[in-house]
């Protein structure tokens, strides 16, 4: 059999690579890259048109017929692995329904290099406008949630050993800078995403005379790709937003982390509705946070997609190749589709998750994580430097320890004998220094100032993070505003020339 797709092999693919390369690409990748391919078809049509490069009775025929494969969708094209890859299989039905006078000449001015560069990039910007929308939703979740529990004192841990008296606000806000971090990154990207390759050709342009602005106008790409070689070689865009997502994905792994250990029975300072739980098949006791589970293991498979890529590039020449374009990122569509929908349950994850003030206050209070409140009045009222503070705090611990006296019992008598056994002298404290000390709402509420727990502070972080969250809410708004409008567009002229109404979207 001779190749269906070339004039210079007289042998069509073997069927054995057809069976084990070709056909499961094909089948996998057609009906998602389909709507791109479209897109840019029209796009490629109508400039062609305008600036005469085929004639207006020959784009009416290649519009009919693109238009009329569009209404039919994914099943008017009969995959052939033989024509390799979805391009060639599409260029064969609008050959089969025009002719190959009229239908070949839908691929003038171009390759397949810059035409999957296309598609890659428009299927690239609709994921990353998801991902965008899903984060700024997961951190106005973390924001409204922060402001509702700003007074609730808990436990702050480094190394998961109590540390300091912080509150449940507190912390979700520091994790909404933290995904604010993600957005800037995100966003970034975003720019370098949204440029259009098309007229790169193979690798180094074409002679005819396409209008590259235009078609950059009907896709709504920001600008074109200025070099030829670059614009097919390179899909470090790609890897580079799989890299940002694997970041964010870390980051609500951590949060993931925190609130399984804080729904545990030993902790128990975190409840969830049985909506976001499962249960056990033999235990009937379980309650299991098996969402949390699966929001830790989105990180893996993020970064599993972005390793896959960047491996996949590395070793290739700084030119269209396979492994570099298509092969190296067969994974990371669906890594993508993963951080949209673990998107959503984050934001649903904060939007429920309850703590439990009594349990946390019990916690802080028994747990000696004012011991640094004590340190500093020590400093403070009795003259002592931090170090040697920190050295009679560390004994007066060591006493309530054996003692079985809670933190919030600690009082001037026990620093008084621990700075007698520690400093050899004396260390006078008055009573209502140490109890106000020992207090974790008070010692909270002191941190003021510097981007701590205090009400005061927390005020002013959360508007802040507000307005910003706000102007990228805008942002995004404009930007899907600005595409629609360049599809529609797309549309209506695309309808002009085939002589048909514009399809309603």
């Amino acid at each position: 059999m001779t190749s269906q797709v070339s004039g210079l092999l007289k042998e069509a693919i073997a069927p054995e690579l057809q069976a084990a390369l070709f056909r499961p690409a094909l089948e996998r990748d057609f009906s998602a890259v389909l709507p791109y391919m479209a897109e840019a078809n029209k796009a490629h049509v109508l400039m062609l048109c305008a600036t005469g490069i085929i004639s207006r009775e020959v784009g009416r025929a290649l519009a009919r017929a693109i238009l009329e494969l569009e209404g039919a969708g994914p099943g008017a094209f009969p995959l052939d692995a033989a024509l390799e890859d979805p391009y060639f299989n599409y260029e064969a039905r609008v050959i089969a329904m025009t002719g190959a006078e009229i239908g070949g000449r839908m691929h003038i001015a171009r390759s397949r290099n810059d035409l999957k560069a296309a598609q890659d990039r428009l299927r690239a910007r609709d994921k990353t406008l998801h991902v965008i929308a899903g984060e700024i939703a997961a951190r106005l979740a973390l924001l409204e949630s922060a402001a509702r529990h700003a007074g609730v004192v808990m436990p702050g841990y480094t190394h998961l050993q109590p540390a300091q008296p912080i509150t449940f606000g507190f912390y979700l806000l520091g994790l909404g800078h933290a995904f604010e971090r993600d957005h800037d990154r995100i966003a970034g990207c975003y720019r370098r995403i949204n440029v259009n390759p098309l007229g790169a050709g193979a690798l180094a342009g074409t002679s005819f005379p396409i209008d590259r602005a235009m078609t950059s106008q009907y896709l709504g790409f920001d600008r074109v790709d200025p070099h030829a070689q670059d614009a097919v070689a390179s899909r470090d865009y790609l890897i580079e937003l799989l890299g940002h997502c694997s970041l964010m994905a870390a980051t609500w792994g951590r949060l993931a982390q925190d609130f399984y250990v804080m729904t545990s029975y030993e902790f128990a300072t975190l409840t969830f509705p049985d909506s976001v739980a499962g249960t056990s098949s033999m235990m009937p006791q379980k309650k299991n946070m098996v969402v949390l589970e699966s929001l830790k293991a989105r990180a893996a498979t993020i970064l599993g997609a972005y390793l896959s890529g960047i491996v996949g590039i590395k070793g290739t020449n700084f030119t269209l190749t396979v492994d570099g374009s298509r092969d190296g990122f067969r994974w990371a569509w669906s890594a993508l589709d993963d951080t949209i929908d673990a998107l959503t349950v984050l934001r649903i994850v904060v939007d429920k998750a309850e703590p439990r003030p009594s349990r946390m206050r019990e916690l802080v209070q028994a747990n000696y994580s004012t011991a640094t409140d004590l340190a500093d009045a020590l400093v403070r009222e009795g003259f002592l430097s931090f170090r040697e503070a920190h050295h009679v705090v560390g004994g007066a611990v060591r006493l309530a320890i054996e003692r079985r006296v809670p933190a919030d019992r600690i009082d001037a008598a026990l620093i008084a004998e621990a700075a007698a056994k520690v400093l050899g002298r004396q260390v006078a404290i008055g009573p209502a220094t140490c109890a106000e000390a020992v207090d974790p709402v008070r010692a909270a509420e002191r941190r003021a100032g510097t981007g701590g727990p205090a009400q005061a502070d927390m005020a002013a972080m959360c508007k802040a993070l507000g307005q910003r969250l706000d102007a990228d809410t805008r942002w995004l708004a404009g930007e899907r505003t600005r595409i629609d409008g360049a599809r529609k567009k797309l549309e209506r002229d695309f309808a002009t020339l085939a002589g048909v109404p514009a399809a309603v979207r």
